[in-house]
């Protein structure tokens, strides 16, 4: 018999009242509200890692868009992903309060100048212990660019460029401003760096010109782990050239396995290999002892979904706004007028029964279902093998009630889990790619971009 391959697993969380069930936060075993203080965070990240959880890490947005019915009121009432605080401030002690587990967030181009994030980035890895992700973004987020005075209105492809020029600069100051010998740390001789193995970068771009180095010292990754989620062609090619863990936006077994091909095929047009980029699934999950009693957990849980929130959520992702409309709708009579996303209106319809029609209200209440795994720990197990054999190598693991929702999938699911091989049960020594990836190299290899700045600035 072959040996399982072991799955990946990070915890994704929001630094916030709401994530991705909308309105569960007022459940009464719910502690979402306790998003602003350290403990709970502190508390979740230990139970993570005594769960051998390979990182936790943090989503992010930059300016809150939805509405309902014309207002953007539902957002605020339903706190849907706002108020939001900024996660970084909790990375330096879930780094000092943890040992082992990756701390991996998402930080977009618009929100920190190149020079400032290589510092802040250099900062975590060596605070860690070099277990620090950065999940790179190109914000597609209107209030997000207005909020920090960027002209909206950029293409896919624009965005993109944006990102390839972010990411060079970064590069080079993480990789090619200090040399691998440059920090000497002798006392003795009254050396802490040698100065003639610190270089300038001298950036000129369309967008940014740097001309320093790195102001901290290399970090045990140098280039922390890069995560990237697009899902456009540009961000697929982007992912193709950058990417080490990529986050899927599919969610069936045939689209998994589309999108992981798609991918790799172009990261080997780069030079890169199959192996060089790891895929992870986001789900939802709920545990029961047995799949009814799962079942009607889930059932219970629904009654604390707000549809107003949740529809609020979806003009969010697509411009379309839901309230505006009766929600006995029929989808398809919305599908003309559907700016630009319609595949997840037409998924419903082509598996709704023959003979009646999804309406709103039918969407509403079964657009999370891709993402949602109901079922007893053995139930959950298997699914997650079938997402496996698509092409996933692991799993995000989010959350309905938190941290009630990650409780359960540590106390039952992981020990099943484990005792099948598909989940660690040691931590691998080293940096968190070296953890990822099982390898002895603990900075990026040789076929990523970044690596092709080592040992060139002079």
């Amino acid at each position: 018999m072959s040996v399982p391959k072991r799955m990946i697993f990070t915890l994704l969380v929001m630094n916030s009242v709401g994530h991705n069930f909308q309105g569960g936060w007022r459940h009464p075993r719910a502690r979402n509200r306790e998003y602003k203080t350290f403990d709970m965070w502190v508390d979740l990240a230990k139970k993570a890692e005594r769960a051998k959880f390979d990182a936790f890490f943090f989503t992010d947005v930059l300016g809150v868009q939805g509405e309902y019915n014309g207002s953007r009121d539902i957002v605020f009432e339903q706190a849907m992903n706002v108020p939001i605080g900024d996660c970084t401030m909790l990375l330096p002690v879930l780094a000092h309060e943890t040992t082992d587990i990756g701390l991996m967030y998402t930080s977009s181009v618009i929100q920190q100048h190149p020079f400032a994030f290589a510092r802040q980035v250099s900062t975590l890895d060596q605070l860690s212990g070099g277990r620090v992700g950065w999940n790179i973004v190109t914000s597609a987020n209107e209030r997000a660019f207005a909020n920090f005075g960027v002209p909206g209105g950029m293409t896919h492809d624009q965005r993109y460029e944006w990102a390839q020029e972010y990411t060079d600069v970064v590069y080079k100051l993480w990789e090619g401003s200090w040399d691998v010998d440059a920090v000497v740390d002798d006392p003795d001789r009254g050396i802490y760096t040698d100065p003639t193995k610190v270089h300038d970068i001298n950036h000129v771009g369309d967008r940014y010109r740097v001309e320093g180095y790195n102001l901290m010292e290399p970090s045990p990754q140098r280039t922390p782990l890069l995560a990237q989620a697009g899902g456009s062609p540009a961000g697929l090619d982007f992912a193709s050239r950058h990417a080490e863990v990529m986050f899927l936006s599919a969610f069936t077994p045939e689209a998994i396995a589309q999108q992981v091909g798609t991918v790799r095929a172009k990261a080997r047009e780069h030079g890169r290999r199959d192996e060089d980029i790891v895929f992870l699934q986001g789900l939802m999950f709920v545990v029961g002892s047995t799949d009814e009693e799962a079942n009607r957990k889930w059932m219970e849980l629904e009654e604390w979904r707000s549809q107003e929130a949740q529809a609020a959520y979806f003009a969010s992702l697509s411009g379309m706004d839901l309230g505006q409309y009766d929600p006995e709708t029929p989808l398809e009579d919305l599908l003309e007028s559907m700016p630009g996303i319609q595949g997840a209106f037409l998924s419903l319809i082509n598996a709704w029964p023959a003979g009646s029609k999804p309406t709103i209200r039918d969407f509403l209440t079964t657009m999370s279902l891709p993402q949602m795994v109901v079922g007893s720990p053995e139930t959950i197990a298997t699914r997650l093998m079938e997402f496996q054999a698509a092409g996933s190598d692991g799993f995000q693991v989010m959350n309905m009630l938190m941290p009630e929702s990650y409780d359960d999938f540590f106390d039952h699911v992981v020990p099943v889990l484990q005792a099948k091989g598909l989940m660690q049960t040691e931590y691998r020594p080293g940096t968190l790619r070296q953890k990822i990836f099982d390898t002895d190299l603990p900075h990026i290899n040789e076929r990523h971009p970044a690596r092709g700045y080592r040992g060139t600035l002079s």
